[in-house]
C-alpha cells in the first residue's frame, strides 16, 4: 500500500468537511461522477492531490467514475482514527 506523501498529509489537515465526506464515500465504493462534481473545484482537489482518481467506463458511453487511491484510503483511515 502506498504511504501518503507530506504534501498529501498537509492537504488532509486542511480538507473541508465536504472533501472529507466525499473521500470517506470513495473509500467504500467507486461512484459515477455527476456534472456538478466534475465542475466542483473543491472536489477536484482530491484528484489533484492524488487521494482520488478518475476512471472512464467505456461500456457506458465513456462515463467518468472515481474512487479513492491507496494514499486516499490511508488518509481516510487516519482521519477516522483522529490522527488528522
Amino acid at each position: 500500500m502506498t504511504r501518503p506523501t507530506r504534501t498529501q498529509i498537509h492537504f488532509a489537515k486542511v480538507m473541508t468537511i465536504k472533501q472529507r465526506g466525499v473521500l470517506a464515500s470513495l473509500v467504500m465504493f467507486d461512484c459515477y461522477m455527476s456534472a456538478s462534481e466534475i465542475a466542483d473545484e473543491e472536489l477536484r482537489e482530491l484528484v489533484r492531490h492524488q487521494l482520488a482518481q478518475y476512471t472512464v467506463q467505456p461500456g457506458i458511453d465513456g462515463r467518468l467514475s472515481w474512487g479513492a487511491t491507496d494514499a486516499g484510503r490511508a488518509i481516510s483511515r487516519q482521519i477516522k482514527r483522529g490522527a488528522l
